[in-house]
């Protein structure tokens, strides 16, 4: 119940209580007797209980619709002691009408209004109905016009409160989807700080292998072996030496300030190349490979809809294969490396997209983990880092498309992809 409402209740009991005090002064009958007290009593009385008991439970429907009909009883009351139908009472019927418009929608403006002329007609009956026909048409024919112009009021001041609502409900949403995106790139910020303090120090230590492995080059024979493996050493020293170069480059380039303030930099996952078209069941079938070398004790099985159908996406090849890998190894993991995994793939050309299903027949998922896994940082596992499904996420969004994780009914979990697709030619064609 609205303040509006329960201000509605308050007002009607005081405003008969008012009515009562100025009737002592239009009447004489009324002045004489305790017919004033009783009225106030009962009606306004009742009107009191209704304000009271506004927040109980079950009630408040009750008293929204009692309310008005005691006070239209109390005000026709007062009128049926001072002159009838030209009673000047019978204005507080017009206050209920505007008060119902206010305090209650379209279908309540027509219960008061209703009530409002059903007690006309009692008045009129208790006198009669000897000369009051006109007046009572008359006045009967205010309340409808009033009535219908007060349900439009209460009709508007509905919809403009719903549609207030719903912007509310839409404006919370996005708060609450801007906050869990704040969130995540706090996590991102600090993961991303330790990746450059770990990056640093593997630099270091490559130019630390450069000279043992100086040291040691005068000390071995020139067996053809030993040439090998001193080739094959300082091959893995280039690459490491290499990868920490390039995760430092990544980091200063995504920590740059944008050139302009009206063009802010982007997430490096959102550079897309363009012209991409990466075939899908290429994809699926170099993780299902990848996999199956890692993990030989799980057989998986590969259904495509429509058979032999063929998609692209605009994801890289190599993104699309570590996107794979990442779903396939939550499955084997799950599955404690040994089971029957399932791949699901359906090329929807209707509605230009991919649907990726990878199946499980681990124990599945409860409810609080299901709401938490794509958050960076969680995971269900002693050794896990919790940033797998989260990273995954991030790509598939950022390509368009969406990624889910529920729990099967019979046994296990299942991992739902789904990517726009492309033409063969280049991505967005």
């Amino acid at each position: 119940m609205n303040q509006a409402s329960q201000r509605a209740l308050l007002v009607r009991p005081l405003a008969l209580g008012v009515g009562a005090l100025a009737a002592v002064g239009l009447s004489e009958a009324l002045r004489s007797g305790l017919l004033v007290a009783w009225n106030v009593a009962i009606f306004g009385g009742f009107g009191l209980v209704c304000w009271l008991v506004r927040d109980v439970r079950f009630a408040s429907r009750f008293v929204l619709l009692a309310s008005p009909v005691s006070s239209l009883l109390g005000w026709g009351t007062l009128a049926l002691f001072t002159r009838g139908l030209e009673s000047p009472f019978l204005a507080a019927f017009f206050l209920e009408v505007a008060l119902s418009a206010v305090a209650m929608g379209p279908r309540g403006v027509l219960w008061v209004t209703a009530n409002a002329i059903g007690v006309l007609g009692l008045i009129e009956l208790l006198f009669g109905f000897a000369d009051g026909w006109p007046l009572l048409l008359l006045e009967g024919g205010f309340l409808v016009a009033i009535g219908g112009i007060a349900a439009i009021v209460a009709a508007r001041r509905e919809s403009g409160e719903r549609a207030l609502r719903t912007q509310g409900d839409e404006l919370g949403a996005r708060l609450e989807t801007l906050q869990r995106q704040l969130e995540d790139e706090r996590v991102i910020a600090r993961v991303g700080e330790n990746v450059a303090r770990l990056a640093h120090g593997l630099k270091n230590a490559v130019h630390s292998l450069r000279g043992f492995v100086g040291l040691l080059e005068p000390q071995l024979d020139g067996s053809a072996g030993a040439r090998a493996a001193l080739v094959g050493l300082r091959t893995a020293i280039d690459e490491l030496e290499k990868l920490a170069r390039l995760t430092l480059a990544e980091r200063e380039a995504t920590s740059a300030p944008p050139a302009t303030a009206s063009a802010p930099a982007a997430r490096p996952s959102e550079g897309r190349a363009p012209g991409t078209a990466t075939p899908v069941l290429e994809s699926v079938e170099a993780a299902r490979r990848e996999i199956v070398r890692s993990a030989p004790a799980v057989e998986w099985m590969l259904e495509v809809r429509p058979v032999g159908a063929e998609g692209h996406v605009s994801l890289p090849a190599a993104t699309l294969l570590e996107l794979l890998i990442i779903l396939m190894r939550n499955a084997v993991e799950a599955m404690r490396g040994e089971g029957r995994g399932r791949l699901e793939v359906e090329i929807d050309e209707s509605l230009a997209r991919c649907r990726i299903a990878v199946l499980d027949e681990g124990e599945g998922l409860e409810s609080e983990a299901l709401s938490q896994v794509f958050q960076p940082g969680y995971t269900t596992k002693p050794k896990g880092s919790g940033f797998g499904l989260f990273l995954a996420r991030r790509i598939v969004e950022d390509h368009g498309g969406s990624l889910e994780l529920a729990s099967r009914a019979d046994k296990g979990a299942v991992a739902r992809l789904e990517l726009p697709l492309v033409s063969a030619e280049g991505a967005g064609d």
